[in-house]
């Protein structure tokens, strides 16, 4: 089912999201993420971007998938993740968030991580990942945690944004 993408400004965005229960409902939550991010055109959506404060997000690769071996294809729901490690090399890329629209930046991100979590099937997972699909697994992880990738920006790259965001803030209510 279709959901509204909250935007910036939307207090949900700033939370801490609780941990996905087994007892939940996991299919309709994927559905939901899934479906909307489609909708969306984007290539990750955290449950917090649809109100939802459980610590699970959806990623697809579908933009990027073409003969790239570094845009291997992939179409993920994780749950419950934990990154364990970050590589201490970093790269630059351009960022973009469905609840920021419009605003674009160079944000620079751990190049590899070690991550932890669990697939739709609730089975443990434990993995390297690169590239494209690490830099989007950090940025909708830290949606998780109500972090935002403007936050990442330097205060003077903020201050430069300020009316834009504020523009978008006014959506959200």
């Amino acid at each position: 089912m279709l959901k509204k993408v909250k935007k910036y400004g939307s207090t949900v965005l700033r939370k801490h999201s609780t941990l996905v229960q087994t007892d939940e409902d996991i299919r309709d939550m994927s559905e939901n993420l899934f479906d909307t991010l489609a909708q969306e055109g984007g290539i990750g959506l955290a449950a917090p971007q649809i109100g939802l404060l459980k610590r699970a997000f959806v990623m697809v690769s579908n933009p990027f998938a073409d003969d790239n071996s570094e845009f291997n294809r992939f179409k993920q729901l994780i749950i419950n993740p934990e990154i364990l490690f970050k590589s201490q090399s970093e790269t630059w890329y351009t960022e973009g968030c469905l609840s920021i629209p419009g605003i674009y930046e160079n944000v620079a991100r751990p190049e590899k991580l070690i991550v932890k979590y669990l697939n739709k099937r609730l089975e443990p997972i434990e993995r390297e990942i690169l590239g494209i699909e690490a830099r989007i697994f950090q940025h909708e992880f830290d949606h998780l945690n109500g972090i935002l990738f403007v936050d990442k920006l330097s205060p003077i790259k903020r201050r430069m944004l300020a009316s834009k965001l504020k523009r978008i803030a006014k959506t959200a209510k």
